[in-house]
């Protein structure tokens, strides 16, 4: 494999600079900041394009005019299928760290809540929870079920960051992570590739390809992945009680009714059978567990989309259906019966149902001076929770059915040959009945609106861009008995967000060729929707602490920065990506559910800065050598206490061997082991030997230095 093509599949537009080890990487990221700005006055006529037909065209499926990702005014990163397989990726978890200013938090088996320039969910203990960053799995809305995640026979990841509402409601408040599925072949195709690592790690990968009769394909893929994990019970004397076991299987039918019309199917099974056994109360990755949690999916989906093509004109009509049974539990007091005097023993488990219908039916015109496209969305949901929890008297149980109609539709106006305008709004009904076994009820109806204009502008093939946007996420309400009538709901959460970016081919003197994306930003929350917690002793010989989860509106939300994205061939043989990203993201005039108030604070899961960088060495036309670097700033993990992450920078390493159909790739990811925390608590104490106090902080750890090989035939 040629390095030029590897750089082009695995870096296009999944790029970021650094600003890292503070003092090393500072020098560097300014340097990319000048040239950004140079860029577009003497140095604008080297932003060209003259490999523009050796460059592969990425079109962004999950943007509403379909538009390549160059030409898309906005923030966009593609993850293409080289860099998963360099990362060992099997889920999303393990390729967030290339995207600028994207972050992710646990408190379950996988990092499964993702937050986009700060915003975005941390966990599911307050019900019911209306997600802010939308995840998509082809047709299908997987939005809320992060564990469904898994990475099988990819194409490409689209993250488009900042406001999606426009396209995708009030689950596209922060931006959207979009899965894009491989698609069936009229030739025979396919690959087997199996990984084995340290703790016990082992994935089995394939797909194959074929036509099935004249103008019918069909593709079939499947991925099992096993791995210990890295936690210890040294009370159970096991090393896989916060186990990873999961299996995704996916058929795709493709046929061509006509010369005019053709019908997908997609049909997806997820059996995912993890284990969740995270905290440790001396926070060194032992446990004392003596009933270990879990976190399980069983998942079955289906889409079938029709399209219609006459001349430029354009119909699509997708319907999606989805069943989930999620169940996760843990064992609250992390240790077991006997441990000590003061102890107590504490269970909880969640076990929800989930039904999910969708339909959306678009027509665009698809003409090159005037595109446009005019859509209606409708989806239905059915949530239905069983809480079984030791302290409680019987089991909590609810169900949630929230549902939403929406009108959308998008313009492009071509103005001139250098300027187009593209303008979008979205007008979306939402509606929800919730009702539970401590006969709380309550009904919502919220009319959102949301629209966007945009500008681009074309100078020698570089692309300088302008957006003003509106966006939206429904409000909701806390059912928790013990919150208080001020408490109860919360309203819904508007922001503007103002964008200017440029992005193109530069072309140095000395020969260096290279792509650079650079976005500036600044969003205005009103109402901004934060998830904020209060502490309560039990009562009795019980021991401990118990929560109360609650979501509520802070007045005032500001969310600043910016996102570089650069890809640099410097020969033949070597090539570097440098992605950064800076965020400024803080809220305030908030009053905690314990009285405090917040004038002004740094929000959750935002770091100021995250990097990712990677350098690719062709040594040979056989053998090439990556080294990457990835990190993120020190932030906090929560509103309602100050523990933080501190700063970390990674190193993995990857060395793939060629011959022929198959390849050899060793690789080693945080060579240097460094501590990795996804998950922090704080404001309490859970262990006896302390009497529960003071307060202290709890930490789940993320990934430790692994080794391993994997094997690869291409047939």
């Amino acid at each position: 494999m040629k390095f030029e093509q590897t750089h082009t599949h695995i870096f296009s537009n999944t790029t970021n600079s650094t600003a890292a080890l503070r003092h090393v990487f500072k020098p560097t990221a300014m340097a990319m900041l000048i040239s950004a700005a140079l860029s577009f006055s003497p140095l604008a006529n080297a932003m060209q394009d003259s490999d523009e037909d050796a460059i592969e065209r990425i079109i962004v499926t999950s943007d509403l005019g379909q538009r390549e990702a160059n030409n898309l005014a906005t923030s966009v990163a593609i993850v293409g299928p080289e860099l998963m397989e360099l990362r060992q990726a099997t889920h999303l978890e393990d390729i967030l760290a290339v995207v600028p200013n994207l972050n992710f938090s646990s408190g379950a088996s996988r990092g499964k809540f993702v937050q986009i320039r700060g915003i975005g969910e941390r966990s599911q203990f307050a019900e019911p929870i209306n997600p802010s960053v939308a995840l998509v799995v082809d047709e299908i809305n997987f939005s809320g079920i992060g564990g469904l995640a898994t990475l099988v026979d990819v194409q490409q990841v689209e993250v488009l960051s900042g406001p999606q509402s426009t396209g995708f409601g009030a689950t596209g408040l922060a931006g959207i992570v979009k899965v894009v599925s491989n698609k069936a072949s009229d030739t025979a195709e396919g690959y087997v590739q199996g990984s084995i690592g340290q703790f016990n790690t082992l994935r089995l990968t394939g797909a194959y390809s074929d036509k099935l009769t004249d103008g019918v394909n069909a593709r079939v893929a499947l991925q099992k992945v096993q791995s210990d994990g890295f936690v210890e019970n040294i009370h159970l004397g096991r090393e896989d009680t916060n186990n990873i076991d999961e299996l995704s299987a996916r058929v795709s039918i493709d046929a061509n009714l006509s010369e005019t019309s053709d019908l997908e199917f997609k049909f997806y099974h997820f059996d995912i059978d993890n284990g969740y056994d995270a905290f440790s109360l001396d926070n060194n990755n032992k446990t004392r567990s003596d009933e270990p949690g879990f976190d399980r999916t069983e998942t079955q989906a289906a889409s079938a989309k029709y399209i219609y093509e006459n001349d430029d004109k354009v119909l699509s009509v997708a319907a999606t259906f989805l069943t989930a049974d999620l169940d996760y539990a843990y064992d609250e007091d992390w240790t077991f019966v006997g441990f000590h005097p003061d102890e107590y023993s504490s269970f909880d488990r969640y076990s929800r149902e989930v039904n999910n219908h969708t339909i959306d039916a678009r027509y665009a015109s698809i003409a090159a001076d005037s595109p446009w496209v005019v859509g209606l969305y409708y989806q239905a949901s059915e949530q239905d929770l069983r809480r079984i929890y030791t302290f409680a008297s019987a089991d909590f149980t609810s169900t949630y059915d929230p549902s939403s109609i929406a009108l959308y539709g998008e313009y492009s106006w071509q103005v001139n040959k250098p300027l187009s305008i593209t303008a979008g709004a979205r007008l979306e009904k939402f509606e929800a009945d919730y009702i539970d076994s401590s006969d709380f009820t309550e009904s919502l109806d919220d009319n959102l609106i949301a629209a966007k204009v945009s500008a681009s502008y074309v100078i020698n093939k570089a692309t300088l861009f302008s957006s003003v946007s509106r966006s939206y996420k429904a409000g909701g309400f806390n059912p928790d008995q013990r919150v208080s009538e001020d408490d109860r709901l919360f309203d819904p959460e508007y922001n503007w967000n103002y964008e200017l970016g440029v992005k193109g081919r530069v072309n140095t003197r000395s020969g260096i060729a290279g792509q650079l994306s650079v976005t500036f930003f600044y969003m205005e929350r009103e109402d901004a929707q934060v998830s904020d917690f209060s502490v309560e002793r039990r009562d009795g010989n019980a021991g401990g602490d118990s929560f109360i989860d609650v979501i509520g509106n802070a007045d005032t939300g500001l969310n600043k920065g910016v996102e570089i994205q650069t890809n640099w061939q410097f020969s033949d043989s070597f090539a570097t990506t440098i992605n950064f990203g800076y965020l400024d993201a803080t809220f305030g005039n908030y009053t905690r559910t314990n009285g405090s108030f917040i004038p002004k604070q740094k929000q959750a899961q935002a770091p100021k800065i995250t990097f990712y960088v990677a350098s690719n060495y062709a040594i040979t036309d056989d053998i090439s050598w990556v080294l990457e670097l990835e990190g993120k700033d020190r932030h906090r993990f929560s509103i309602g206490h100050d523990e933080r992450s501190p700063f970390t920078a990674l190193v993995n390493t990857h060395i793939t061997l060629h011959r022929g159909d198959m390849s050899l790739q060793l690789w080693a990811k945080n060579i240097f082991d460094r501590e990795v925390l996804t998950r922090g608590f704080g404001g309490f104490n859970n262990d006896p030997r302390d009497g529960y106090d003071p307060a202290k902080p709890y930490y789940q750890f993320g990934q430790e230095r692994q080794l391993g090989a994997t094997l690869t035939y291409r047939f």
